[in-house]
This record gives structure tokens, sequence and C-alpha cells, in this order.
């Protein structure tokens, strides 16, 4: 397919994913200059991670190359499969995601929710992804096709057909966002813990946040790689479902927060929060002793600073009067002897 069909699909979903990040509200305790800041530094991470990356594809197919089915044993196709998508892809990519995360935010930001640290998490995927699938393209184009050995190792998706490129383009950097945000999930619950001062608990978290992306990530790489080297379409489009929802996933996430923010729909723009003691209807409120406008206001009123329970009602049945109160007052009525 046309290399610049398929980098038109693969950028269409950026915006969206940075617009779901800003409408989520998760930065409105920040500023914009940290999202801006982290933005670039996944866009900068990528650039060592594509040549580490490349190097360590060239590698494992060397490596299957020389040593063939015996080292493979019997499953070349498999084996090669998990190795370059556990460790040339998803450990690769996920651990300069949280390298990066880790150095930008883990002491100089406060995350509240979850929602704080997949928001983080995903700004940094979303350039990083953004280089590391045009990098890729522009090599594929680069390298002349009777370079066999170099072509094949790159990516496998690079040789996925028409239409498995395509559907992988569109999806790629919304994957990437389900991946930084699962990554950015655990790792909100490892600075909560840490900012509690539960060091046991968020050493734990922090090392389970770059180890389950990765194993996720490795896991629908695996997938999709495998399926492209046996053209079995169903383990192809699996790998991909699985990826999609777990993103759908994190979409969900960073919308909870974005209701729980008070996000106005329509305009993407946080409710100011309303200072109750100073307004008008509160002050209204206050001044008829606790009523609405039709309601019958009592006959009585409270001494300031008199409690409820202390202030004496203005009786106007005498049957209701005290007990104690009426006879004191029959005591003095009496006749003096």
């Amino acid at each position: 397919m046309n290399t610049t069909v398929l980098l038109i699909a693969a950028f269409l979903p950026l915006p969206f994913v940075i617009f779901m990040i800003l409408r989520s509200g998760s930065f409105g305790k920040g500023s914009l200059g940290a999202l801006l800041k982290l933005f670039f530094l996944g866009l900068a991470a990528a650039v060592p991670a594509f040549l580490m990356e490349a190097g360590i594809l060239l590698l494992i197919d060397l490596f299957l190359n020389m040593f063939g089915s015996e080292a493979a044993g019997g499953n070349p196709a498999l084996i090669g499969a998990i190795l370059r998508a556990l460790i040339a892809v998803a450990l690769v990519e996920e651990g300069w995601k949280h390298f990066v995360l880790r150095r930008t935010t883990w002491s100089q930001m406060t995350m509240e929710t979850i929602a704080d640290g997949i928001a983080a998490s995903a700004v940094v995927g979303a350039g990083f992804s953004a280089v590391m699938y045009g990098a890729w393209q522009a090599l594929y184009v680069l390298v002349p096709a009777d370079m066999g050995a170099l072509r094949d190792g790159m990516p496998d998706w690079l040789r996925a057909g028409a239409v498995g490129s395509f559907l992988f383009a569109l999806l790629y950097i919304f994957s990437h966002f389900g991946f930084s945000g699962f990554m950015g999930a655990i790792y909100g619950l490892a600075k909560h813990s840490e900012q509690k001062e539960h060091n046991k608990r968020a050493g734990f978290m922090l090392i389970m946040s770059c180890l389950l992306p990765v194993l996720a990530h490795g896991a629908c790489a695996a997938l999709i790689v495998y399926g492209v080297a046996m053209e079995k379409v169903l383990w192809f489009a699996v790998g991909l479902a699985a990826q999609t929802l777990l993103a759908v996933w994190m979409a969900a996430e960073l919308s909870r927060a974005s209701d729980a923010a008070g996000v106005d729909d329509q305009f993407g723009h946080a409710a100011e929060p309303v200072d109750f003691g100073d307004s008008e209807e509160f002050a209204a409120f206050a001044e008829s002793g606790g009523t609405a406008d039709n309601e019958e206001k009592p006959q009585y009123a409270y001494a300031e600073g008199q409690d409820r329970d202390e202030a004496a009602p203005e009786e106007e049945n005498p049957q209701e009067e005290n007990p104690q109160e009426a006879e004191k007052q029959e005591e003095a009525e009496k006749p003096e002897e």
C-alpha cells in the first residue's frame, strides 16, 4: 500500500488521543508546560529506542538463520515471534517510555488519582509511537527491495499486506495509548503509595508498572508477528483486537476522570467550584432559618451565638408551656396568707 496513505492513517488518531488526555482534566493540577515536556521527551526517547530495536531485531534474525529449527525447538516461527515481540519490541519500547516517565514525574509531579498516571504516561506514549511508526516506514522505503537480509530484520507488520498494514497503521498510536495508559495506571498507584510513605508498596508497584505493560505488549505483538509470519489472519486479528480493547479500557478510565472533574462536554472547560458560603442563595437560605421561601417561617429567632437547643421559643399557646415555669407562675400568683 502507498506509504503516504499509511502515514495518514497512522497519525489520524493522534489528535483524538491528545484531546482525551486534555479533556480528562488531569493536567489541571499541573501546567501545559509539563504536558509539552512529557510529549517532546517521548519524541526524543523514540530515537535511541528505534536504533536499539533495529539492532536487536537484526541479531535475532541472524541467530535464527544460523541455528535454524534446532535452536528454535522445531518451531522457528513461534520462537522467532516471541523473541521479536517480547525482547525487541515490548521490552525496548515500554522500557524507554517507563524511563522517561520515571525520570520526569516521580519527584516533580503529584498524582492524586489513577487518571493522573494514565494521562502522564499516555502523553509520553503519544509522542513516542508517532516517531517510531514514521521511522520504521521511512527505513522500509529507503532500504532497496533486493536487500532482503535487512528487510527481514525489520518488524513483520511492514509486510502484512495492504489490508493488514492499513489496519495496523490505523491502530498503532491508539494501541500505544493503551499500553502506556496501562503503565500509567499502575505507576499512578506506585506514586500515590510513595506520597503516603508506603515505600515497600511503592517499590513493588513501580516494578509492576514496567513489567506488566511489557508482558501485555509482548503478548499482543507476538500474536501479530506470528500471524504475519505464518499467514494466519486469525492470529493477526486477535492480536489487534486485544491491544485495541486495552486502549478502549484506558480511554474509558480517562473519560470517567473527566466526568468526575466536572468537565463541560460541549466546550471541554472545567466547571469552576462554587463557594456556597459567599453565594446569595446560601445567604438567603441562612437568613430564612433553613426554610425555603414558600415555607412558613418559625415564630422564634435565635440570638447571636445561641444554639438551636438553647433557644427558647416564643410560645403563644398557654397549654404548651413548660410545666416547671407554670408551677412557678402559680406560686407567684397565690395570695400571701
